[in-house]
C-alpha cells in the first residue's frame, strides 16, 4: 500500500501545475466592488494588489488584533465594512470565514483568490481549509502548489508536512518538516511535528540520528513521539 501512495504524488503535482497554468490568465481588478458582490456563489472581483497604504495597514492590524483575542465574529463584521482593495483584505476575509465555521464559503473564496492571483498565500489558505473539511488529497495538491511558489516559507512547509503525515507519506513529511524546522529557526511546534514524522518513518533509531544532528532535547523527542500517536502507525 505504501508504494501506491508514493506513486500518487506525481499525479497530484501534474494536476496542481495544470490548475496553476489555467489560472494565470484571470484578469486583476481593484477589488473595490460593492459588498453585495461578495455574496456566496457569485464571481468575486478580487484585487491581487499586495502593496498596502498606511491606511490599509491600520485597518488590517485592527482586524488582526481582534483575531488574536479570538473575536473572530466581530473581526469578520468589521472587515466586511471595508472595501477590499488589496489581496491581503481578501485573504483575511477567507481566513475569517473558516474561523467562524463557514468552510464551504471560505473554500470558495480561497479558490477564487487562487484563480485570480495565483499566489502562495491563497493556495496555502485553501490547503488549510481543505484539511478542515477532511479533503486531504485536495489539500496536498493546494499545499504542494503553495510550496512550489514559496519554497522558503516555514509555515507552508510545516502544514504540507503535517498533511503528508496524515496521508501516510512519512518519508516526504520528514523532509518537509525538517526543512520547515530549519527555516523557522527552531520552532518548538514545528520541531514536534518533525520528530513525529521521523519516528513514524524510522522509529527510535531514526530519532537518535536526528537528535545527534540537531541537538534536540529529550523533552522535544517525547512531545514528538506523543504527537505521532495521532497518525496511522503512531502507536509503535
Amino acid at each position: 500500500m505504501k508504494f501506491k501512495k508514493v506513486a500518487r504524488l506525481p499525479a497530484m503535482a501534474v494536476f496542481a501545475a495544470t490548475l496553476v497554468s489555467g489560472c494565470a490568465m484571470t484578469p486583476e481588478t481593484d477589488g473595490s466592488a460593492d459588498r453585495a458582490d461578495r455574496d456566496q456563489g457569485v464571481l468575486l472581483h478580487v484585487s491581487c494588489k499586495t502593496n498596502m497604504t498606511p491606511e490599509h495597514r491600520v485597518e488590517l492590524e485592527a482586524i488582526d488584533s481582534m483575531m488574536e483575542r479570538s473575536r473572530n465574529y466581530a473581526a469578520l463584521a468589521r472587515l466586511e465594512e471595508l472595501p477590499f482593495q488589496t489581496q491581503h483584505h481578501w485573504l483575511r476575509w477567507a481566513q475569517l470565514l473558516a474561523k467562524v465555521e463557514q468552510l464551504d464559503y471560505s473554500e470558495e473564496v480561497y479558490q477564487q483568490i487562487a484563480e485570480s492571483c495565483d499566489s502562495a498565500q491563497a493556495y496555502h489558505g485553501l490547503g488549510v481549509v481543505y484539511v478542515k473539511g477532511n479533503k486531504l488529497e485536495e489539500s496536498l495538491t493546494a499545499l504542494g502548489t503553495a510550496k512550489a511558489k514559496a519554497p522558503a516559507s516555514s509555515d507552508i512547509r510545516n502544514d504540507f508536512g503535517v498533511v503528508l503525515m496524515q496521508t501516510g507519506f512519512y518519508g516526504q513529511a520528514a523532509f518537509e518538516l525538517r526543512t520547515a524546522y530549519e527555516l523557522s529557526g527552531g520552532s518548538e511546534t514545528t520541531g514536534r511535528n518533525m520528530v513525529a514524522a521521523y519516528y513514524l518513518q524510522g522509529g527510535n533509531s531514526s530519532l537518535a540520528r536526528l537528535q545527534q544532528d540537531l541537538g534536540l532535547s529529550d523533552q522535544l523527542l517525547a512531545a514528538g513521539k506523543e504527537f505521532s500517536k495521532r497518525f496511522a502507525g503512531g502507536s509503535r
